[in-house]
Parts: structure tokens; sequence; C-alpha cells
């Protein structure tokens, strides 16, 4: 033998002996069937299978995570169809009631969507996605089948501006359809206006409808504004308080039409 193995074997020999010790002892437990011996190798397969599960959980435990992930996005993917198609049935039903209400009267509209509301520069304002290769022109009427909306104010190719009811500049002739009662509606709040200039004993009552007077060069007669829910008599003012509802929701608003014109007036043309 080798000095340097001489020296190798006398540095490691201990160790190397009792490794050998080891595999020898459990060389002769594993062919050993005594029952204590027995007893001892169910105890230690027992844990080594303990052992087995507790590592064989982490993998599995990150499979089932990410196929929770995965069914999450596709919850996910299904509830937003969903949503879409609820919203594609709103817009259907509310087209389909301003195509009903076009062809129920003698008026040519264009059909517009509303892209954005209000401005730092114009209040009380509705922006639209068609313009003067559409049709549109500045004071033509904005309305839906409730009733009015507005009036366009600015056109450009494809786009228009519209002044709606809900600015504080805006102003209307109106009238109370059943007792003919005259006054200018102007915005208030919210979907809220004021009737005003009705004398102390005009005839006005809660749930009248008040329409345009058709005193005007751009609103026809006879449309909707709103109906009247509030009534003041104080014996000492000359006017009545009178606050209608507008039938228009403008928190709602998203589709309008554009009357062009009547039929009656493109024939005479």
């Amino acid at each position: 033998m080798s000095v340097k193995l001489t020296r190798k074997w006398k540095k490691y020999k201990d160790r190397c002996l009792l490794i050998a010790a080891i595999v020898f002892s459990i060389f002769l437990m594993a062919i050993d069937q005594t029952s204590p011996i027995q007893s001892i190798k169910i105890r230690v397969t027992g844990w080594v299978g303990r052992i087995h599960d507790g590592i064989s959980w982490l993998p599995r435990s990150l499979i089932i995570r990410k196929e929770n992930e995965r069914l999450m996005v596709e919850l996910g993917k299904i509830a937003m169809q969903q949503f879409q198609v609820q919203d594609m049935i709103g817009e259907n039903s509310r087209l389909r009631r301003l195509l009903d209400f076009q062809e129920r009267n003698q008026y040519l509209f264009i059909p517009a969507r509303v892209v954005g509301m209000g401005s730092t520069g114009i209040p009380g304002s509705v922006y639209l996605n068609v313009g003067f290769e559409n049709g549109c022109q500045d004071n033509m009427v904005l309305m839906t089948d409730k009733g009015i909306v507005g009036k366009v104010i600015s056109v450009s190719r494809t786009t228009s501006i519209g002044q709606i009811v809900t600015d504080p500049n805006f102003r209307i002739s109106g009238r109370v359809q059943r007792s003919r009662v005259l006054g200018i509606v102007r915005w208030l709040y919210s979907n809220v206006c004021v009737l005003e200039g009705v004398h102390q004993r005009a005839d006005v009552q809660t749930g009248d409808l008040v329409v345009t007077s058709g005193y005007s060069q751009i609103y026809p007669q006879g449309l909707p504004i709103g109906r009247i829910y509030w009534v003041s008599h104080e014996e000492e003012d000359l006017f009545q308080e009178v606050r209608l509802q507008l039938e228009v929701d403008f928190n709602t608003l998203e589709e309008v039409l554009v009357l062009k014109e009547t039929v009656s007036d493109e024939h005479e043309q």
C-alpha cells in the first residue's frame, strides 16, 4: 500500500468502519424477520410514507392553485361576455324605441350616439358621433322618444356638439299641455327644471305635461319637456314657482335623434 493511501486510511479509517457497520446493521435488520425488527420496519415505513406525502403535497398544491387561477380567468371571461350581452340587449331595446318613434312621426332623423358629456368650456353639453357629413347643421333639435334633449351648437366633419336642457344657460319656451299656460323652462338641478313666468292665478297642477310652445324657429310645437311635480301657491307672490321633472333622463343618455326636417317640408321643397 502506498504511503499516500496509508495516510488516507489512517485519517478516514474510523469513519469508514462506522459507515460499514451501519450498512451491515441495516442489512441484518432487513433480513431479520423477528417481531421487534418487524415493528421497527413498520414504524420506519410509516414515517417514510408521511414524509413522502408531505413532500408530494407541495407540487399538488401548486397544480391546484394554477388550476384555480385558470378557472377564475375563465369565469371572468364568461362574466364579461354576459355583461356585454346584457348591455347589447339594452342598447337594442333603446334603438328599437327610437326607430318606432321615428316611424310613428312625420320627421326625418339622424341617429347619433353620445360619445362624451360635459366640458369646462361648454357646460351642459354632449358630444355626438355625427357631423355635417351625416347632414347635421347648427340649431338642429336633439331629442329621444321621451322628449327634448337640446340643440346642435357646433358641427365638424364627423362630430357635433349639442347644448342640452341641463345647461344653466339653456332656455326654452314651454306650454302646459292641458291648460295651455305658457312659461320659460330653465334648468334647476339634476333632472329638475322650473317653469318661470307662470301667473299666480294660472291653471297649473301637478302631473301636467309641459311641451314646447312652438314659439321658436328651432323647436317644433308639442315636443315633451317634463312633467310638473311641485307647485307653490304663495298669495303674496305675483308668480307661482313651478317645478317639473324632465322626461328625458340625462343621467342615462346614450343615443339621441337629430331632427333634420319634417317629411312634409321636404315634399314641399
